[in-house]
């Protein structure tokens, strides 16, 4: 919902201290504690997610604000399949698609692979039968030091880092 849909001279009501709303590393929402399993529920969340000016989450609906804690990314990647010979696409948690952009991809802490989704709104962590289906897409060079995406015969490097969303 965005702001359009509010009457502008409605006060937010902060929720937050009522409604402890968490999406864990796997992508899965809880409500004070419950897994959200209700699929359309589900859905219609993570649609209302958006990032604050802090860089935190949270949700709205009508006037009411709630916070949601995150505990590594808001999305996940849960599939990637090749569309033609020359465009991978990645399956989010929320049941959307989009393309892979091998520029936005990187290795966080742990080894943990990410890249960037949602016009770059988001980030997603790769689920571990996503990461090993775009394994074939990585190579080394000769001394096995750096490694790439190679894909449709561009080779991009893999970042140890976050890349920022202007390079």
């Amino acid at each position: 919902m965005d702001d359009s849909s509010r009457n502008s001279h409605e006060k937010l009501v902060d929720v937050t201290p009522y409604l402890k709303l968490v999406i864990d590393k796997d992508g899965r929402w809880f409500q004070n504690g419950a897994e959200i399993i209700h699929p359309e529920i589900y859905k219609y969340f993570n649609g209302l997610l958006e990032k604050t000016s802090d860089a935190e989450y949270q949700i709205r609906v009508n006037n009411e604000v709630c916070r949601v804690e995150v505990e590594d990314a808001p999305f996940v990647v849960q599939a990637v399949h090749e569309v033609g010979k020359t465009t991978i696409c990645i399956h989010l948690n929320d049941g959307s698609e989009e393309p892979f952009n091998p520029d936005l991809f990187w290795i966080g802490k742990d080894n943990v692979p990410y890249c960037h989704v949602k016009n770059g709104s988001f980030h997603a962590r790769f689920s571990r039968p996503a990461y090993y289906a775009l394994a074939p897409y990585i190579v080394a060079d000769s001394d096995e030091q750096n490694f790439f995406l190679y894909i449709d015969g561009h080779r991009t490097p893999i970042r140890n880092s976050r890349p920022s969303l202007n390079s």
